[in-house]
């Protein structure tokens, strides 16, 4: 269906001259977000009183406050800390866990019960147990975006791994290389592709996953002040916050999109 859109949306664009493509495209990427701001400006008020629901414009100056007074970068800043932290292990133990499945049944057999378990498993229901287990703080957080980030990229990583050519393995064997040393010169390269588009639907887990373990599992973060300022009734800042990590995702989402863009051109 992505693939479909994709190119009815590429064949909607080339029907336009090539001076306003970049236009047209701006206009169709970002008319979503205008609509749901305008919503949210006429509801505000309307159907929903402004003390519950502030305006989009009162939030989107709240948030440029708290950014241009620094008040909010300490708890970002360690939100951020812990989305790469729990996303660079989840990469790191995904990408051997899913390549070595796909080449050893012993191993496929070993993960796949536990791996099928955790997958229909909300990792917001994990919180409690990580609480338990780790207290309250960054390490808690880490492991509920290390689970939330595992799975997409096991089972690109596995997929991807089991698609390599068998005659690129049998060469590599052929000229010496065997063990570790086939996965890590012949399958971990030819599997990159796959693993970064893994990566790619980890990201958005990652923050999700993030902001619900700071609201019981961090006494710091910016889950931890939308919940802080939601409990006390000051909701301004609470969406101001919200909005503010939003854009934070989306960035990050952007950027690793360019980033592979420009790095699978090289493989």
């Amino acid at each position: 269906m992505s693939h479909q859109n994709t190119t009815f949306d590429q064949r909607l664009l080339d029907s336009f001259p090539p001076l306003v493509r970049p236009i047209v495209r701006f206009v169709v990427e970002w008319l979503p977000l205008v609509i749901v701001a305008g919503l949210w400006e006429y509801v505000s008020g309307t159907v929903v009183p402004r003390s519950v629901l502030p305006p989009m414009t009162d939030v989107a100056g709240t948030a440029v406050t708290l950014l241009t007074t620094g008040e909010i970068i300490p708890h970002l800043t360690i939100s951020l800390v812990r989305v790469a932290l729990g996303l660079g292990a989840s990469i790191v133990v995904g990408v051997l866990l899913g390549v070595g499945m796909a080449q050893s049944d012993r191993v496929e057999n070993f993960f796949d019960i536990f791996l099928t378990l955790l997958y229909p498993i909300p990792k917001t229901a994990l919180v409690p147990l990580a609480l338990l287990w780790l207290g309250v703080g960054t390490e808690a957080a880490i492991l509920i975006v290390f689970l939330a980030c595992l799975l997409p990229i096991v089972l690109n990583s596995y997929n991807a791994a089991q698609d390599v050519d068998q005659n690129l393995i049998r060469s590599a064997q052929m000229m010496g290389t065997d063990g570790w040393r086939v996965t890590w010169k012949v399958l971990i390269p030819e599997t990159i592709p796959e693993i970064l588009t893994g990566i790619r639907q980890a990201i958005p887990f990652a923050f999700i996953a993030l902001v619900s373990a700071e609201f019981i599992a961090a006494n710091s973060g910016v889950g931890s002040q939308i919940l802080a300022y939601g409990q006390i009734g000051n909701y301004r800042p609470m969406f101001a916050v919200i909005v503010i990590i939003s854009i934070t995702a989306y960035v990050a989402v952007r950027g690793f999109e360019g980033l592979k863009e420009r790095f699978v051109v090289w493989i």
